[in-house]
């Protein structure tokens, strides 16, 4: 072989190195997340996991608000993977079903990972990286468009029952308006205000499940989260696909 097609690796032993130190920093991270609560992911405990300094850790984080923010991007980059797959099993020709899926497939992802759930989506501990930055923004407007596309997807394939930009509060409308030209939401204001109805639904209902809210009254919260399921394929038309969708 001769020099010039000798390979040449991609990284330098050292960059190898923090890459691999990054990676077990977030993974321990997402440890102490999961069992101990995210009140108890700081850098001190990190460091004491993975036998180093606090000041060592510090740099390749500068503040446990940045750790805490990359740890976010992560899972909501899981996340993401885990609907776009379940998602890729409609024809995107079938918005419906597709909503269908993706509202059952998110369900499934948040009550196997509560606490990642609670740390993306959820109200737990402001500070915890949640400050309004642009890439927080990002993160969560990227991921509520997933359901926001299939719902604008279904109203230009078949619509469905929305109220008219004169039956809605002057000043929710004038809001509903200026989010569509601002996010490029090729939907009537009265569209959106039914999509953003069964987000909130959809949302409210998985968020209190797998954040343990409903123990109170139910001791699971599927056939709740089905019958709520039903009725909000009522709202958008499509209650004829509901029993389709597995």
């Amino acid at each position: 072989m001769s020099p010039g097609e000798a390979h040449v690796a991609p990284y330098s032993r050292r960059e190898r190195l923090r890459i691999a130190t990054i990676r077990e920093i977030k993974d321990v991270a997402r440890t102490l997340l999961v069992q101990e609560g995210p009140e108890n992911v700081t850098i001190r405990a990190i460091a004491r996991e993975m036998g180093m300094t606090a000041p060592a850790v510090y740099r390749y984080f500068s503040s446990r608000d940045a750790l805490i923010l990359q740890l976010r991007v992560d899972i909501f980059e899981e996340m993401a993977r885990f609907m776009r797959g379940v998602l890729g099993q409609h024809p995107e020709e079938e918005p419906g079903r597709r909503w269908i899926s993706g509202a059952r497939a998110l369900r499934v992802w948040a009550i196997k990972h509560p606490h990642e759930f609670g740390l993306i989506l959820g109200p737990w501990a402001p500070g915890l990286g949640r400050e309004e930055t642009k890439p927080e923004r990002h993160m969560s407007w990227v991921f509520g468009s997933v359901f926001s596309d299939l719902v604008a997807d279904l109203w230009g394939v078949r619509g469905f029952p929305a109220p008219e930009v004169e039956e809605l509060d002057p000043g929710l409308a004038r809001t509903l308006t200026a989010l569509s030209e601002d996010q490029d939401v090729d939907m009537p204001p009265g569209a959106i205000a039914v999509m953003l109805r069964c987000w909130v639904r959809l949302y409210g209902v998985i968020s209190m499940e797998a954040l343990g809210h409903m123990s109170f009254a139910l001791s699971e919260g599927q056939h709740f989260f089905e019958f709520e399921l039903r009725d909000l394929c009522r709202v958008l038309d499509i209650a004829e696909f509901y029993e389709e969708v597995v």
